[in-house]
């Protein structure tokens, strides 16, 4: 019992208290809930060991107890049994016992666990064997010069990788950054943001975080809290390094157009994400640019005061929940009876008809009739739907890809979503959930009668056709807090130019706009050149645009966009 309350429970209580923190904290900054989940896992980590050495409050709990009353035949030897009487005999068992074939399977989820953890290792290894030290006087100043901003005093190597490879930082005593290799090609502002980013990991010390966290998940990998504190510890330490960029006088809307493009234009390594620390998660991508413009959050670091005091009230928690023991008390001893003469056994009583259990919540999927395991019950029907919406992130990645919900149906044919089954990300899971919510349901039947019953809903996502001789616009809004965004009246598509479509060139224009409050659109620059004579043909047609102005508060207000001009050729 006490094994029982020091590997699970008491672990389990640290988590759920760290759950409850942290969602009371939801408006306090980054940096103060990553601190409660590390203090939590690292509780949770010497628990077991704290739970042997302090003094025990024990708690009793009683144990129902009863006494069995056996009959046993006395013989006075072996000759006088009768003939059919069945003889006592002694056995012992080869099986293993269960303590060790529960270690054994601990042992192998821990390895595969730590396996993850030594692959990670590899790779980060042999991608810096084969990056190219940074030798620029311009990365290694601004280095310099945000180590001192962000009061680093170790030094920190910087290397260049593969082009599309995501920023990522690593190592627990020796620091490096690895950067793509088209990062030489930046603007000046893109590294300083991209640097401020993984530098912030470096003060943080958020490698030697990672590798501790895989080695907690292979200790309590059977624990699904663990792997929610772990997600939940990435993501806080995400928001947090993004925190202190914004602290060094990064514009909110800038920084949060820079992570976009970083996530668009580059490739997370799975491989890394063991060991080393990426900036460019496309699953976290949503939520940190919640984060980011919302202007209501704090974004302080944690003081050395407030760290102290973290520590303290964490340090008292777990050793409260460690000193915690249970109490058994000792059931009393079976009781024999021997008896002299042998009895008669009675007739067995009639043999009852077993009770029907009662039938399980009909589990199904829409549309698979293959699944459903009882021909007595009719799953529910879809009777109306409507196709979701896609995401701008989700279409300017391309995603495309099936979300599988899990929903229940009452006997009103009403839906409540329980949970994700298969996620898509780039929001498009919250749009299903948003677009079966107005799903019309037939409920299940089961003959003839309503029953409930969960079921599982597949909804796709395609992209829709392009039509290669059109071109595309796509606009990305810089909304800020009451905004309400400028839409588009009358627009002219551009032209391709004699050299470009003779060289049959395609690609993608990116300019920077102003919609004034009468509509009109100013130009202000290109910040994606194609060349070939499209980049004025882009500002050409884009000058010509109406709109109808962006309002705050009822009030007409100017408005600066960021504007994709798409040129494809039949």
């Amino acid at each position: 019992m006490n094994f029982v309350l020091d590997l699970i429970a008491k672990p389990t209580i640290v988590l759920l208290c760290a759950a409850v923190v942290t969602t009371l904290l939801r408006r306090a900054s980054a940096s103060l809930r990553h601190a409660v989940w590390i203090l939590a896992i690292a509780s949770a980590i010497v628990l077991p060991t704290l739970s042997s050495v302090v003094p025990h409050i024990e708690l009793p709990v009683p144990v129902e107890t009863d006494a069995s009353v056996t009959f046993f035949p006395l013989y006075a030897g072996p000759e006088a049994r009768p003939t059919g009487a069945p003889a006592v005999t002694a056995s012992t068992s080869n099986a293993a016992p269960a303590g060790l074939q529960l270690l054994a399977v601990w042992l192998g989820g821990a390895v595969l666990v730590l396996a993850r953890l030594l692959a990670g290792t590899i790779a980060v290894r042999r991608t810096s064997s084969k990056a190219v030290p940074v030798v620029d006087h311009r990365w290694l100043r601004l280095s310099a010069t945000l180590s001192a901003a962000l009061g680093i005093r170790r030094p920190v190597r910087l290397l260049l990788g593969g082009p599309r490879i995501s920023p990522v930082t690593w190592g627990v005593f020796r620091h490096t950054v690895l950067l793509p290799s088209k990062a030489v090609r930046w603007s000046d502002e893109r590294r300083r943001l991209v640097l401020a980013h993984e530098l912030a990991h470096v003060k943080r010390m958020d490698g030697a975080a990672q590798v501790f966290l895989q080695i907690v998940c292979s200790i309590y990998w059977f624990n699904p809290l663990v792997w929610y504190a772990a997600h939940r510890l990435r993501i806080e330490r995400e928001r947090a390094c993004d925190d202190r960029v914004l602290g060094l006088g990064t514009a909110a809307v800038d920084y949060a157009d820079h992570l976009i493009q970083i996530v668009r234009g580059m490739r997370s390594q799975q491989s890394f994400a063991f060991t080393a620390v990426s900036m460019a998660q496309p699953s976290q991508l949503e939520t940190r640019l919640i984060s980011i413009l919302d202007g209501r959050l704090r974004r302080r670091k944690l003081s050395r005061i407030g760290t102290a005091l973290i520590c303290a009230l964490t340090t008292l928690l777990t050793l409260s929940i460690g000193a915690l023991g249970v109490a058994t008390a000792v059931p009393l001893p079976p009781v024999l009876v021997a008896a002299m003469r042998m009895a008669p056994a009675p007739a067995p009583p009639p043999a009852m008809p077993a009770a029907r259990p009662a039938a399980a919540p009909q589990r199904t999927r829409i549309g698979n009739a293959g699944m459903i395991p009882s021909t007595t019950v009719v799953p529910p029907a879809v009777v109306s739907s409507k196709p979701p919406i896609y995401t701008t992130e989700a279409l300017m990645a391309g995603i495309e890809g099936i979300v599988t919900l899990e929903a229940a149906v009452d006997l009103q044919g009403g839906i409540r979503i329980l949970r994700v089954v298969k996620e898509l990300g780039y929001g498009l899971d919250q749009r299903a959930m948003g677009a079966v919510l107005d799903w019309k349901f037939a409920p299940a039947t089961r003959n003839g009668v309503a029953v409930e019953s969960i079921t599982q809903i597949d909804v796709e996502f395609k992209l829709p056709p392009r039509d290669p001789g059109v071109h595309e616009f796509t606009i990305i809004e810089k909304k800020g807090l009451g905004l309400e965004p400028p839409t588009v009246i009358s627009r002219v598509e551009p032209q391709y130019s004699p050299e470009a479509r003779e060289k049959r060139y395609q690609g993608t224009v990116r300019l920077q706009i102003t919609v004034n409050k009468d509509g009109t659109v100013t130009v202000n620059r290109v910040v994606t050149e194609l060349g070939l004579g499209l980049d004025e043909k882009a500002v050409e047609a884009l000058q010509q645009w109406k709109f109808r102005p962006a309002m705050r508060n009822g009030e007409p207000v100017s408005v600066t966009l960021n504007v994709e001009v798409h040129f494809n050729l039949k």
